[in-house]
């Protein structure tokens, strides 16, 4: 006799949660199912500290010890505005795929806007400081 295939996830699904508990019982994190838990844990110290990783990085898989690596250089600051990051985003060079840093959204946004190019980023500053050379002034509101 076959199992239908919600047959068969419901099965996965009882086997996968009394396994972990088996491993719970047995004072092994069941996450990785190879570490000890940590000391009034259920989980590892590594999974612990990839869960806090995860929920400061987000799911960025292989990256969050990089994104952590580079947020702790940065001092928690983003590489253009230099203010605090909520949650960063791993700036690279499109072409060559080198990664460049960390970014707050809204420079990573601005710089996407402006395709990477150094050209029209200096335009870009040579026009704030002259304001294109219209000069027309708007009330505040």
């Amino acid at each position: 006799m076959s199992l239908t295939p919600e047959q068969k996830k419901e099965y996965q699904r009882v086997y996968s949660r009394n396994r972990k508990t088996e491993y719970k019982k047995r004072g092994i994190c069941p996450n990785c199912e190879k570490n000890p838990s940590a000391e009034g844990r259920v989980c590892c110290r590594q999974c612990l500290e990839d869960k806090k990783l995860s929920i400061k990085f987000g799911t960025a898989g292989p990256y969050r010890q990089l994104y952590a690596d580079l947020f702790e250089k940065q001092g928690g600051l983003c590489g253009i505005c230099r203010k605090s990051m909520g949650r960063p985003v791993l700036d690279h060079c499109h072409e060559t795929m080198v990664v460049r840093g960390l970014l707050c959204s809204n420079c990573n946004i601005g710089l996407g806007q402006f395709r990477d190019s150094e050209t029209i980023l200096v335009l870009a500053i040579k026009y704030i400081k002259n304001n294109a050379g219209i000069g027309i002034e708007i009330k505040k509101r």
